[in-house]
């Protein structure tokens, strides 16, 4: 397996493994307050739906600035991690973000590079 294609497939585990993780953990696992339930999905979930549509598609420039949400995600998952009582979400939470930032990360860059050679290429056949 490429490269390009074995950080998609991270990008794509730790994306899709959040989004599927928060909301089990929240209603299933250990579920939360019903007048707490709505915001604290809104709040979690809501900004992982911006990147959806340009992850799905491979866009380079999705991935790139999605790797500040993966931050923000790890960020989340080292304050529940904090606490005794949320720590096995907080590690899964924080590993599954982690996975997400290293796979934006290498596809921007080796899919960047190879579009680049790809121009390159294009355009010295032009001339």
């Amino acid at each position: 397996m490429n490269k390009i294609k074995l950080s998609r497939l991270s990008t794509l585990v730790g994306y899709f493994g959040l989004l599927i993780f928060i909301p089990v953990w929240h209603i299933l696992v250990i579920p939360l307050d019903a007048k707490f339930m709505s915001i604290t999905l809104l709040v979690q979930i809501g900004p992982l739906m911006f990147p959806l549509r340009g992850i799905l598609h491979g866009r380079v420039y999705t991935h790139a600035w999605t790797m500040y949400l993966a931050l923000f995600y790890f960020v989340i998952g080292v304050w529940y991690a904090g606490d005794e009582s949320t720590r096995n979400f907080g590690v899964v939470f924080s590993l599954l973000s982690i996975l997400f930032f290293i796979g934006t990360m290498l596809y921007t860059r080796y899919q960047g590079m190879a579009n680049n050679v790809q121009n390159l290429a294009k355009s010295d056949t032009e001339d």
